[in-house]
């Protein structure tokens, strides 16, 4: 098997796991309502995807890549899924941006000092619930004057925001578990097996 053609069942498979795993505890939560867009559920769908990108095409290629997938994620999201209007583009830049940006420093900060599965878990779900809080006080500022004069309102929802994030971001640590267990499991052990063919003497 050529590089190329592993790298890219990593990615797949990495990708559909995290995102399978996230959409499907949205919907163990929320049924349906993980997939109407215009729903606040639909973060399941939306960071699960974005993690799944990211966390794939980071561990398997090229930080170029990272961002053609995300870009061509942002696009559909933004364009394709329901009527288009001017919040769109921002309410997904914000979410797909900030879920991005978690990602890498999960990549960082695991590489460094998390060794075990549950502390690796644990920090997804911490990292994703800020940055989940972050997003929305980002997005109040595009209506400042309404956030400001509502400013307990939108904390309340900022940090129901951090509770949803953290759900999510537990759903997205175990699917990265996951994958990765899939990944030495079956990939590599595939590749080992065809290299003991290639390597064995006639």
């Amino acid at each position: 098997m050529n590089t190329i053609e592993e790298s890219w069942k990593h990615i797949a498979l990495r990708v559909l796991v995290i995102s399978g795993v996230g959409i499907l505890v949205g919907f163990i939560f929320y049924r349906g309502h993980v997939i109407i867009p215009t729903m606040r559920s639909f973060q399941f769908t939306e960071s699960s995807i974005t993690a799944g990108l990211a966390y794939a095409f980071w561990k398997s290629s090229t930080t170029r890549n990272v961002f053609a997938a995300l870009f061509i994620w942002y696009v559909l999201a933004t364009g394709l899924f329901v009527e288009f209007n001017w919040w769109l583009p921002i309410l997904h830049l914000a979410y797909i941006g900030g879920i991005t940006a978690s990602i890498y420093l999960y990549n960082i900060v695991v590489k460094r000092y998390a060794r075990r599965a549950i502390l690796r878990i644990i920090f997804a779900g911490a990292i994703i619930a800020v940055a989940n809080g972050f997003i929305l006080i980002v997005l109040s500022l595009f209506r400042f004057d309404a956030a400001i004069s509502h400013l307990t309102t939108r904390l309340e929802w900022a940090n129901r925001n951090m509770e949803l994030g953290a759900i999510i971001g537990l759903a997205i640590g175990i699917g990265i578990e996951i994958a990765e267990y899939l990944n030495g499991k079956f990939i590599e052990h595939e590749h080992s097996i065809e290299e003991e063919v290639v390597h064995k003497p006639r």
